[in-house]
């Protein structure tokens, strides 16, 4: 039983969930049945303290001591604290979300002919929408929820020749239809340049044309015009002007949206920036750098009061490229402690080591990679990554040859690596390799030079495929190969003109 769904989703419940749903549990309106309320009490008892205890034989023993064990009886014991456990789940969210029990109880007034509360009811939650901070999709539902109830209120109980409810009601649903079109086709879009597939959009150029002809209708709308905004920095990802816009629109109306929506519009301008760097426009890392800042700043870039380990790590690559050494130092030490406690020192470990390796403090890089623990492949990958450029850059070809072998080995081995994932990595190594030999050359004389070797080398990583870890490769050899490199491109150049 201890492996049962039902012990694992109470498991699963924070600690004031559990207490909310003993109480829920206990109470005669949702439960009369006193053997589920005893299963609860049981499961709490030895859920985090001793959990063999929670075996069918001992529970039923526990709850009918003097009956012969059935096990239908203890599944229908379960079942019934299994059902209450999900009408507990959907009692919560129902609590969690604004203007839910308003709307309920206005169409319970609707129809159980309780007018005069309808229209009592009805002027408060007016003018709870009308002050409230948020102009989301949510929003527009609980506008066009409100109305529905209000104009046929009105249309069948007071005027009937009176439209202008219904007129607003079909425009709050056109605002909520338009915005959720947008939302959506904005995630499938993202979605689709991440996998490389194609999506039906249905009628979504429609849609855009319609409400590019209506703007002025639309002038006050400012969470359809930054979705549209988004989706066309998605569409159109070579025109800067729409991220530009679409930064300009969350630095002013970020606040009118909820804390969670507003993480999901700041990461679309972070992955606009994120893309365009992988194009090669360098000058996005300065702009996704601000943005992770300014993320940090308001908390955006926070997820229950913690920071994502992997954001932690972006940020200090970012911060390191731009040789904001002095900053990335204190956001290292500053927000160690809003890391999850479980990968925090590895975390802090790893970033410190890849600070100091970018400050050219390879020993101390190296002090801070022999705390580091493999909590997964991720981590092993990027630890021997960096661990290969220290070696690199301290001149230690023995380690460093030996790390290559071992690294190659591990990659060949990784059952959780696909195929692509582990090409790619042995086309690194196999260039890193090459590298650490010609490092060790001795200067050549009346041949190509190391330096003309070097430039070779970099003109062959340039032309290939399926590598990782490109930018170090290349960003060595060039400056390995110096001058020669500007004199053998300009060489290329003149000899395969372009155009």
């Amino acid at each position: 039983m201890q492996e049962s769904k039902l012990i694992k989703n109470i498991g699963d419940l924070p600690s004031k969930s559990r207490q909310r749903f003993k109480v829920y549990v206990n109470s005669p309106y949702f439960n009369q049945h006193e053997k589920t309320i005893e299963l609860l009490d049981y499961i709490y008892k030895y859920l985090d303290t001793n959990p063999k205890k929670l075996t069918r034989e001992l529970v039923f023993k526990k709850l009918y001591p003097k009956e012969p064990y059935s096990e239908q009886l203890l599944f229908n014991t379960m079942s019934s604290l299994k059902k209450l456990l999900h009408s507990f789940l959907a009692q919560q969210r129902y609590e969690e979300q604004d203007f839910k029990e308003d709307l309920f109880l206005l169409e319970a007034t609707y129809y159980n002919n309780q007018f005069d509360l309808l229209k009592n009811r009805a002027k408060q939650l007016e003018r709870k929408i009308s002050n409230h901070p948020h102009q989301d999709a949510e929003h527009y539902y609980t506008q066009f929820r409100y109305l529905n109830i209000m104009a046929y209120y009105k249309n069948q109980h007071e005027d009937r020749n009176e439209a202008d409810l219904l007129q607003q009601l079909n425009d709050k649903l056109d605002r909520y239809f338009i915005l959720e079109k947008l939302r959506h086709c904005c995630q499938l879009t993202a979605h689709e340049i991440l996998s490389n597939s194609q999506f039906d959009y249905s009628f979504l150029d429609e849609l855009i044309a319609y409400y590019l002809s209506n703007k002025e209708r639309f002038e006050e709308d400012i969470s359809i015009h930054l979705y549209y905004t988004i989706l066309m920095s998605l569409r159109e990802d070579d025109n800067p002007s729409y991220y530009q816009d679409l930064k300009l629109l969350l630095q002013e109306h970020i606040h009118r949206f909820s804390p969670h929506e507003q993480r999901d519009l700041y990461s679309y301008a972070n992955n606009y920036c994120v893309r365009q760097i992988n194009k090669g426009q360098p000058n996005f890392q300065k702009e996704l750098f601000e943005l992770y800042q300014e993320g940090l700043s308001n908390e955006l870039i926070f997820t229950n009061g913690l920071l994502n380990e992997w954001n932690y790590k972006n940020i200090t690559v970012l911060g390191c490229i731009l040789q904001e050494f002095e900053w990335t130092e204190f956001f290292l030490e500053t927000y160690k402690e809003r890391l999850p406690e479980k990968p925090r020192e590895n975390s802090y470990n790893y970033n410190m080591a890849h600070l100091n390796y970018s400050k050219q403090r390879y020993n101390e890089a190296l002090d801070h990679l022999l705390l580091v623990r493999f909590s997964d492949v991720t981590y092993h990958l990027n630890y021997n990554n960096l661990l290969l450029a220290t070696y690199y850059a301290l001149g230690d070809t023995e380690a460093l040859m030996s790390l290559i072998d071992t690294f190659r080995i591990y990659v060949i081995r990784n059952r959780k690596m696909t195929n692509t994932r582990k090409k790619q990595y042995t086309n690194f190594l196999r260039f890193a390799k090459k590298l650490t030999l010609l490092k060790q050359l001795p200067r050549s004389y009346g041949g190509p030079s190391k330096e003309e070797k070097f430039a070779q080398l970099y003109l062959q990583i340039k032309q290939s495929t399926n590598i990782v870890n490109r930018y170090w490769l290349e960003n060595t050899c060039r400056d390995e190969a110096g001058a020669e490199l500007e004199r053998l491109m300009a060489i290329e150049n003149a000899e395969n003109p372009q155009g």
